[in-house]
């Protein structure tokens, strides 16, 4: 499991609900640079004269989770303003599964957390290790038809027994950060963005 340092300081834009066609309604937090693209990528995508052939969306979500949703598994997406709120509360990671836990104080969530076609519960990978259960997904797989059609994901269970889940059934995905971007990659992309 990952543990979250809740004391780190986010600059909030607003919060992020997406309310998911089997019934889900999913709460994220965003900071200000990751709404604006967001919403500017889901503009994009409301010109009927671009080319829409992407079937996953993803974004970065506080804190430090990377999000992956299967475009046709979405009712809608609202960025909900709320200013007072987050002046006045620290900012926290949006359980949306009730997964997390606590452990003296520190926040301890799923390095992986998979909704799956047809069923119910979530699969959870509680403690993958970023080195050596690397992920190697970017947006760019999950624009590649053949990975979307024919592709697994493959990751270890608590047990050290692998597992391959096939792309095609995936819903959802929220992952650790530094499964998809290690942290050397992430520390340069932020420099390059700054």
């Amino acid at each position: 499991m990952a543990r979250i340092d809740q004391s780190k300081d986010y600059n909030l834009k607003h919060t992020l609900r997406i309310e998911l066609i089997r019934g889900e309604e999913l709460l994220f937090n965003v900071d200000f640079e990751t709404g604006e693209e967001f919403e500017d990528l889901l503009s994009h995508y409301t010109d009927d004269l671009n080319d829409h052939a992407r079937n996953f969306i993803s974004f970065y979500a506080i804190p430090e989770r990377m999000v992956f949703i299967r475009i046709e598994a979405i009712k809608r997406i609202i960025f909900l303003w709320d200013v007072p709120a987050a002046l006045e509360v620290p900012l926290v990671y949006r359980d949306n599964f009730d997964l997390a836990s606590d452990l003296d104080g520190e926040l301890l969530i799923p390095s992986a957390i998979f909704l799956l076609r047809g069923c119910k519960e979530p699969v959870v990978f509680d403690s993958l290790d970023p080195e050596d259960d690397f992920l190697n997904l970017t947006e760019e797989s999950f624009e590649n038809p053949h990975f979307l059609r024919g592709g697994f994901i493959s990751m270890p269970d608590e047990d050290g027994e692998q597992n391959y889940i096939p792309v095609i059934n995936i819903e959802y995905i929220e992952v650790d950060r530094c499964q998809i971007y290690p942290d050397q990659v992430w520390e340069e992309m932020q420099k390059i963005e700054d």
